[in-house]
């Protein structure tokens, strides 16, 4: 928000960054099922367990993570596919789009308006050696 980069033209380069930072925090989520000990699945267990409670998809979500009624084998293939193939390839399509809109759109800030010196100079520029 510092920045203003959600405002126009760059609100869309905005939402792009806002599901990288989502795709992140699905990796680290499913990273941490992979060492596959107590800590991991009971921390899973915990993560997975929440699904349920949101509105529409709850039960779905849960279902498709989990594979089963309770975390175990197929969640670690779940999460392991995810953490390897799905969630980068998402993330380096996304990172290209982002990179892409920050060229496109001029950077960070768009370049800085001329100063007003720099306006001077420019006219005196185009004007010398012209007749009068």
């Amino acid at each position: 928000f510092y920045h203003g980069a959600y405002k126009p033209p760059r609100e869309f380069n905005w939402v792009v960054g806002v599901l990288l930072f989502f795709v992140t925090l699905f990796l680290s989520f499913t990273g941490y099922l992979l060492p596959w000990d107590q800590i991991a699945i009971w921390a899973i267990t915990v993560g997975t367990n929440l699904a349920p409670y949101t509105p529409i998809l709850g039960d779905t979500v849960y279902k498709v993570m989990v594979g089963g009624s309770s975390v175990g084998q197929p969640t670690l293939i779940r999460f392991y596919v995810a953490h390897v193939i799905l969630l980068p390839l998402a993330g380096a399509l996304l990172m290209a789009v982002h990179f892409w809109r920050i060229r496109k759109d001029g950077g960070e800030a768009g370049p800085p308006p001329p100063s007003r010196r720099e306006i001077e100079l420019s006219a005196e520029r185009s004007t010398v050696g012209t007749a009068r």
